[in-house]
């Protein structure tokens, strides 16, 4: 991840994002496609209720990295979702930010670039922390190195880390901190 983002850099970016919202909302409005602009429309509102309940997280670090992630190349997209309204407390955004980076990279070396690789993120509060739900479809190169990755790090850096499937083309783990 490019660590240096100019202000420039970033406005350059978002205002792109922008421009193509604008014209998916001209193109369907000319088409006479209402409920397309409404979708596009409840899209843009979506992702800024996440951009904003992300940033409320308190974890700027962690944040920069989720929402500028997709403007980079990756061999995989990336969503997240903030599920609840919470303040994580005794979470430390430098190892969040530090972790989760290791972990987007292992992916990344791991990942068949030619496929349609998405890693979906999901936070919520936990009785035990903050749960880090990461459910990834595509195609794995080797999901042996990538799996003992986790064993190995985890165990220093999260409370648990439970992997609910681990399959060829997906796999889903919690990470509770």
């Amino acid at each position: 991840m490019n660590e240096n983002w100019t202000i420039v850099e970033v406005l350059r970016h978002a205002r792109h994002d922008w421009m193509n919202n604008l014209q998916l909302i001209k193109g369907n409005l000319a088409l006479g496609k209402i409920d397309q602009v409404e979708r596009v429309i409840d899209d843009i509102i979506l992702e800024a209720q996440q951009e904003s309940r992300l940033c409320n997280l308190k974890l700027p670090q962690f944040a920069k990295m989720l929402l500028l992630f997709n403007w980079e190349a990756h061999t995989f997209y990336l969503e997240y979702e903030i599920l609840d309204d919470f303040h994580p407390e005794n979470v430390d955004d430098i190892a969040l930010y530090q972790w989760t980076a290791a972990f987007f990279q292992q992916l990344e070396n791991n990942v068949l670039p030619k496929f349609d690789n998405h890693l979906f993120l999901s936070i919520a509060h936990h009785e035990k922390g903050v749960c880090f739900f990461f459910e990834f479809e595509g195609k794995l190169k080797e999901k042996a190195s990538l799996k003992a990755w986790l064993d190995r790090t985890g165990e220093k850096f999260a409370k648990n880390i439970l992997i609910k499937s681990w399959k060829d083309t997906e796999f889903a783990i919690d990470v509770i901190i």
